[in-house]
């Protein structure tokens, strides 16, 4: 490990669980504090995500989950056990939003077999006995000798729980806004971030959305102007919070779908934040420090 490695690396970047052809993989994020990777979400696909960015999924012991929508969690169990099948597991700490004890329980139960029989079989160490779980409030998180995390409850609906998070650095701060409509304590809670990873909708596709999707979900513009950002507002929480550098993800919609461009993302965030605007894409790395 390398006290000068700092940097993000967005291993999925996308908003929703609906995966096609060519989109983006849903959430999921890496920090890297001096060469150490910390797991922000773990959405459909982190696990290759997370081999593909140059580390293995024994790697991850310090795990952090934003909310319990299945865009950022879906893949927790799958990360979790392919990491104690294929190396040498460490003791796993997670820690996320109330009901994510539950949904890790509910995983080593589905899998009560196979993992029976490779204990069994092989002599490896119950996954069980590696895995712990802390459902986290306000407040300050974590703390190791790298970072300390604190924890903001951001405005979601319907989901309760919900929680922005701040990790401060030696070599910087880094705030992961997670899922939430335009909320101004966010921009108190992410002051001087050298980076605020903010999620971005952008209004006209999200329309065409609600508009191709109405005959099945005929209330999914409510959710979106409920739960979501719009690009104009994220620009908004950038500048109250004098951020460094802005990296917008979780894009709804995905960038390519319905026609929305990346230039319709940052050029909608530039007209309320003059600072430094990144699109983030998956596997994009953003340095810090």
């Amino acid at each position: 490990m390398s006290k000068d490695d700092n940097r993000l690396i967005l291993l999925g970047t996308k908003g929703g669980p609906r995966i096609a052809k060519g989109t983006a993989w849903p959430t999921s994020n890496l920090l890297i504090v001096e060469g150490k990777p910390y797991l922000i979400d773990a959405g459909l696909g982190v696990t290759r995500q997370v081999c593909e960015a140059g580390f293995m999924p024994f790697d991850l012991d310090r795990i952090f989950i934003t909310h319990n929508h299945s865009d950022h969690n879906l893949e927790l169990g799958g990360l979790l056990h392919t990491g104690w099948m294929s190396g040498p597991l460490r003791d796993i700490q997670i820690y996320g939003a109330p009901g994510v004890d539950n949904l890790i329980k509910g995983f080593f139960q589905s899998q009560s077999f196979d993992i029976g029989i490779r204990v069994e079989d092989e002599g490896v160490v119950p996954i069980n006995e590696r895995v712990s779980v802390t459902e986290i409030e306000e407040g300050h998180v974590y703390e190791d000798d790298r970072v300390r995390v604190s924890a903001l409850r951001v405005v979601h609906p319907p989901v309760h729980h919900c929680y922005a998070f701040r990790f401060e650095t030696a070599a910087g701060i880094v705030v992961f806004g997670a899922d939430t409509r335009y909320f101004p304590p966010l921009a108190e809670f992410a002051k001087g971030a050298d980076i605020l990873v903010h999620e971005a909708m952008y209004v006209p596709g999200a329309k065409k959305i609600c508009e191709a999707m109405k005959a099945v979900k005929p209330r999914l513009w409510e959710h979106f102007e409920a739960s979501h950002t719009a690009c104009e507002d994220v620009g908004r929480i950038a500048d109250a919070a004098g951020c460094k550098h802005l990296v917008l993800n979780h894009y709804v919609p995905d960038i390519g779908d319905r026609g929305t461009t990346v230039e319709d993302y940052t050029s909608s965030v530039a007209t309320t934040f003059e600072g430094k605007i990144t699109a983030g894409r998956d596997l994009m790395t953003v340095r810090f420090g």
